[in-house]
């Protein structure tokens, strides 16, 4: 095959030029240079094991949103998933993966793209930040905690970048959604994926809306504060009350840097703007 050949059937709208062949939807996740850095070696990782022993490609198993899903696992910001090999039992065991994920509140095993938009969304914008025994009892919050961040916070917006129109683009032409697993009722991912896309809140598309946003949030969060005594008395696992004290100290104190934090910003962008 010709390189111009090779470039035009396998490489645009999936090496470069993505928009000629899909939409992109884009989830935006600050987190510290230390987190980054974890992406990166995991990236780099699997880049090296590739190399070494190979990839072996599933649809369903062993896609690229595994690999994206488990770079950001590595930096904390949710449990990792398992890829597997091809074949029918390793497609069961995902499937098992999701019935224990439902009924205990994990993660799947099974992994799409779409999926990885809307988490990264709501790691970004809807994990329990409000008061120190909500953040405690969520997992991801208490892992991130202990790296001194949380994964909800100021800068976690999306954007859509729409495929090029008809008008210069005589290659692809614009397809339907693409697919997520979804749960109605339960756990609606579809839905969520449609708002985000169609009509989404300022707060996650304007960075002017989404500080004032934070900045109001972490100002409640504070002036709502209780007792480390009066929360210990709402917590559902005694034997914890050691850790959550320390906890409570600790979020609060997060919680206050980073109300100061967004003010600085806030400050600073509007004075960019003018």
């Amino acid at each position: 095959m010709r390189l111009e050949e090779f470039i035009v059937r396998h490489s645009i709208g999936t090496d470069f030029a993505l928009n000629f062949a899909r939409t992109a939807y884009c989830a935006r996740l600050p987190m510290s240079r230390d987190g980054i850095g974890r992406v990166a070696a995991y990236l780099n990782s699997a880049n090296e094991s590739a190399q070494t022993n190979g990839y072996i490609w599933n649809m369903y198993t062993n896609n690229c949103s595994h690999v994206a899903h488990n770079a950001l696992a590595a930096a904390g910001v949710w449990d990792p998933k398992v890829p597997r090999g091809p074949g029918a039992i390793n497609v069961a065991r995902d499937v098992v993966s999701v019935a224990r994920a439902l009924a205990l509140g994990q993660m799947s095993d099974f992994s799409f793209p779409a999926n990885n938009f809307v988490r990264l969304y709501e790691a970004g914008n809807e994990r329990p930040i409000d008061d120190a025994l909500g953040a405690f009892m969520n997992h991801d919050v208490r892992r991130t905690m202990k790296d001194d961040w949380i994964t909800t916070g100021p800068g976690a917006l999306i954007a859509t970048v729409p495929i090029h129109d008809a008008g210069r683009n005589q290659m692809f032409a614009p397809g339907r959604d693409p697919f997520l697993f979804s749960v109605p009722m339960l756990w609606d991912k579809a839905e969520t994926f449609k708002t985000l896309t169609r009509d989404p809140p300022s707060i996650v598309t304007d960075l002017a809306a989404n500080l004032t946003h934070y900045r109001e949030r972490y100002a409640k969060t504070l002036a709502n504060r209780r007792s480390v005594d009066d929360e210990l008395g709402l917590l559902r696992a005694p034997q914890d009350a050691e850790d959550f004290r320390i906890f409570h100290g600790r979020f609060y104190d997060h919680i206050a840097d980073e109300l100061r934090r967004t003010d600085e910003r806030l400050t600073k962008y509007r004075r960019l703007a003018g």
